[in-house]
């Protein structure tokens, strides 16, 4: 018995999915089945799976057949276009103005001045500033500011920490409070107006942002603070390395030499003495600042009291350390004990979202602690799971709700300028080789920064996306377009 297909083939293939057709010139294609067989299975004619079959072949060939000669595509190079050019070598490449002129002659067998090269950067510093100001830096919640320094002189930076948008870059003769406030006021009529401010101890940069925005808080920037710590770790780590080198080299001494001088035992005494206080303090150093950097500044982790008293507890260790040698120890201490309410400001911040948590989900405060102290564990593993299993029982089907909310508000809380110190990296590896920045140039690379997409960071909502196109939250031209060109597309 035959049989028969209710559809024609003919009406199987023409109203046949793109997919489908792909799928059957696969297996055309891969000779694990016979033409016949492939036909049959999808109701179609066998002259149509190979007419699939020889189209994909085609498409094969092509995306294989092509030479280092093949013309990919015709570019039309106009003045125009030189221009483009040579702002991108500049700005994306960091290339010198004779770098520049080097590249075009070589490419492309045309000549270009060094007066050209400054005029098109002349003008793309107007255009960048017409960019700059209209700017609305009304969305900043929090500003990072720093200094850097190129030849001696100070290169004034602030950035917003969200979005990494650059509101400040100016080369100054002097980094004083009025240098700062002059800055702080021209922002401030873009509508800068903060809620916090991160920073280090530069007394002119603090005076001059409490001048201009009395309201806005000032955190000490954590960063500053535990590379101290770092560096204080490093130099009492190398103190006992060479304590215990200077012992063991008298032990070997006396062990296999015959010794008649009085002396190298008084040497060896003395050596092993040293090695004893340094291996002391080194460890006791060590375990201060463990406990500083993950117990006390660290954000996942207890309330602020806890965490002050913690705090002073380190304080007084440092203090006994400091009896048996100051050096360092004694600066560091200071330190410690002047920045502790600014330190920990990012905990009273958090304590404050938390107490809007709690009050919002009719929950403790204690309890979204509690979810804060448990993040100290990583959220993929069997302990944090564990941990957070009172937490499940007393919030139900809430859990998930309050834990999304507890992490949202410790994200958004920042206790280090870091995102500045990268500005900064990123600023002198435009600046290194130039010996003036002066004359706009730092303004068009404020606008090159803000205006370039982000490549890579930890953070979703930055990916790929510019400083500016986060701050606005709306899309913009090509940086490149801004500055008034018309940039080069393939057709297709």
């Amino acid at each position: 018995m035959i049989k028969m297909s209710t559809t024609p083939r003919a009406a199987n293939a023409k109203n046949m999915s793109e997919q489908r057709k792909q799928r059957i010139a696969l297996e055309a294609l891969s000779n694990s089945k016979s033409i016949r067989l492939i036909a049959r299975e999808h109701d179609v004619s066998r002259p149509f799976v190979r007419r699939l079959r020889d189209k994909a072949q085609t498409a094969v060939n092509d995306q294989f057949s092509e030479t280092d000669e093949t013309v990919l595509f015709t570019l039309p190079v106009t003045k125009k276009w030189i221009e483009q050019c040579v702002l991108s070598l500049g700005m994306t490449a960091r290339a010198s103005y004779r770098e520049s002129i080097y590249f075009i002659k070589t490419m492309f067998d045309y000549n270009i001045s060094l007066g050209k090269i400054s005029s098109i950067f002349k003008r793309a510093i107007d255009a960048a500033r017409a960019v700059n100001d209209k700017e609305d830096l009304s969305n900043i919640r929090v500003t990072a500011n720093d200094e850097l320094y190129h030849l001696n002189k100070p290169i004034l930076n602030g950035i917003d920490v969200e979005s990494l948008y650059c509101h400040t870059l100016s080369y100054e003769q002097h980094r004083d409070t009025e240098s700062w406030a002059i800055h702080f006021l021209d922002a401030q009529e873009k509508g800068l107006d903060p809620e916090t401010m991160i920073s280090d101890e530069a007394s002119g940069l603090l005076v001059a942002h409490q001048f201009v925005f009395p309201r806005c808080r000032c955190y000490y920037d954590n960063f500053h603070l535990s590379r101290a710590l770092m560096d204080l770790r490093r130099f009492y780590r190398n103190r006992l390395k060479s304590a215990l080198s200077t012992a063991e080299k008298y032990y070997h001494i006396l062990t296999t030499r015959s010794i008649t001088d009085a002396n190298i035992f008084d040497e060896w005494a003395l050596a092993m003495d040293e090695q004893k206080k340094m291996t002391y303090i080194s460890s006791t150093i060590d375990t201060l600042i463990s406990w500083l950097e993950h117990d006390v500044l660290n954000k996942a982790g207890s309330r602020l009291s806890e965490r002050e008293a913690l705090y002073d507890f380190i304080v007084e260790e440092f203090k006994k350390l400091e009896k048996i040698e100051s050096h360092r120890i004694q600066t560091m201490r200071i330190t410690l004990e002047n920045k502790k309410p600014s330190a920990l400001a990012f905990v009273s911040e958090m304590d404050d979202k938390f107490k809007a948590i709690a009050e919002a989900h009719g929950v403790p405060t204690d309890l979204i602690w509690e979810f804060c102290r448990c993040l100290r564990c990583s959220m993929s593993g069997d302990r944090y799971a564990i941990e957070t299993l009172p937490l499940q029982d007393q919030l139900g089907d809430r859990y998930d709700e309050v834990e999304d909310v507890v992490i949202e508000a410790m994200s958004s809380t920042e206790r280090t300028s870091s995102m500045v110190e990268n500005r900064n990296g990123q600023v002198r590896r435009h600046i290194t080789f130039r010996q003036d920045i002066g004359h706009g140039y730092l303004d068009l690379l404020r606008f090159y920064l803000n205006h370039k997409p982000i490549d890579r960071s930890t953070r979703e909502h930055r990916h790929q996306k510019t400083p500016a196109e986060i701050l606005s939250g709306k899309p913009h031209p090509h940086w490149l377009e801004l500055l008034g060109y018309e940039r080069f597309k393939r057709t297709a």
